[in-house]
């Protein structure tokens, strides 16, 4: 559907940039915004200077702003000058893509723009933010009451926000799987290789440690036991400095890799673990189900919204329970590994989000892509 020059703008703040760039927002932004477009709306993104590379991505508009590493993160100085950019571009519609991007909500209901959280995570339990850091969040969180809508990826998140009084605006969209390409093995740069796979940034948060130590018992017990590769960003330094102690020669803390990249490793790894200790919907953990992976998740609320049956789930803070995960999945990988069907897809996360454009800022004969997925919750899980 061709739009006109009069189709509401959606202003999308809060993701680092698009595409291929790590993180779950970034990687729900770079699914969901061309959907939007499709759907007749217009769409700029504002990302990091670092991470845009062209001023349009799939029919939505790219801007540049700063960044620095203020406060432990990188991201406050965008959402500042997002706010300038806003005055002069006027948008209809402001997506913020994180609780950190809702600090500033209010700025923009001044501007008299409708405005639109993704909940997806509870960011002020992560242990690295200092008291200014999590007073920030917590700013956020307490002005979502006044949101046009709040989208939590999972149903632990919209309880969260209900048990706080926040219920009237929210709406419960996971993120989707993925179409994976058929890329054969020898793609990755562990072809050839047995291994257990984690992807995320090596963080707390993402109890790294702990699945070291697991994974450490396991193979201490295992003869010809796969190695361990953790896949993702290690900007972290002071936690990466900790975790030295605990790496051997069987363990790889790989970096960070392109998206695009990802899914001959996830097709060649034995089993595929997320320990988290808090999580969203993990993009990560939808990924590996797509490409067929065998998954282990840890025992935690947002994980168990997958829906899965108990023997997926181990205890993150046992690395006992973690060693004896992986020995039950290593041992009979096809009774881990996950139907994709039961999840949604992303025209289905792109058809239920512009329900809520339609609803807050009308777009007169606006076509909602058909979704491919008859999946009838919400949760991302159908069953």
């Amino acid at each position: 559907m061709a739009k006109s020059a009069e189709a509401p703008l959606i202003f999308v703040v809060g993701a680092r940039g698009v595409p291929d760039v790590e993180g779950g927002c970034e990687k729900n932004a770079e699914m969901l915004f061309p959907l939007v477009v499709a759907g007749g709306y217009r769409v700029t993104l504002v990302g990091l200077a670092g991470n845009i590379r062209s001023d349009e991505y799939k029919g939505v508009r790219l801007l540049k702003a700063p960044h620095s590493r203020l406060l432990k993160t990188d991201k406050l100085l965008c959402y500042v000058a997002a706010i300038f950019m806003a005055i002069r571009l006027r948008p209809r519609v402001v997506h913020f893509q994180g609780l950190g991007s809702a600090l500033f909500l209010w700025a923009y209901k001044f501007m008299g723009a409708k405005t639109v959280v993704r909940y997806g995570s509870a960011d002020y339990i992560v242990g690295k933010w200092g008291f200014l850091g999590r007073l920030g969040f917590l700013l956020g969180e307490f002005q979502l009451r006044f949101a046009d809508a709040v989208i939590a990826v999972t149903p632990a998140l919209a309880q969260r926000l209900a048990d706080r009084g926040i219920s009237r605006n929210v709406n419960v969209i996971a993120n989707a799987i993925d179409v994976m390409p058929e890329t054969p093995s020898v793609g990755s740069p562990f072809a050839g290789e047995d291994y257990v796979l984690s992807v995320g940034r090596v963080t707390a948060q993402k109890n790294v440690a702990n699945l070291i130590r697991g994974y450490s018992l396991f193979a201490a017990n295992t003869q010809g036991a796969p190695k361990l590769v953790v896949a993702g960003g290690l900007e972290e330094t002071s936690y990466v400095s900790e975790l030295q102690a605990l790496i051997t020669e069987r363990v790889s803390l790989a970096g960070r890799f392109a998206r695009s990249a990802m899914p001959p490793i996830y097709r060649g790894a034995k089993v595929y673990v997320n320990a988290s200790l808090h999580e969203g919907s993990s993009n990560a953990v939808l990924e590996a189900i797509s490409a067929g992976s065998p998954i282990l998740l840890s025992d935690i609320p947002e994980n168990r919204d997958f829906g899965l049956p108990d023997q997926f789930y181990f205890d993150p803070n046992s690395p006992e329970a973690i060693a004896n995960a992986i020995g039950r999945a290593t041992a009979n990988p096809s009774a881990f590994v996950v139907d994709p069907s039961r999840y949604l897809t992303w025209d289905a996360v792109a058809a239920r989000t512009l329900e809520i454009y339609r609803r807050i800022a009308p777009l007169e004969g606006a076509r909602v892509p058909e979704s491919k997925s008859e999946a009838t919750v919400t949760s991302g899980a159908a069953g």
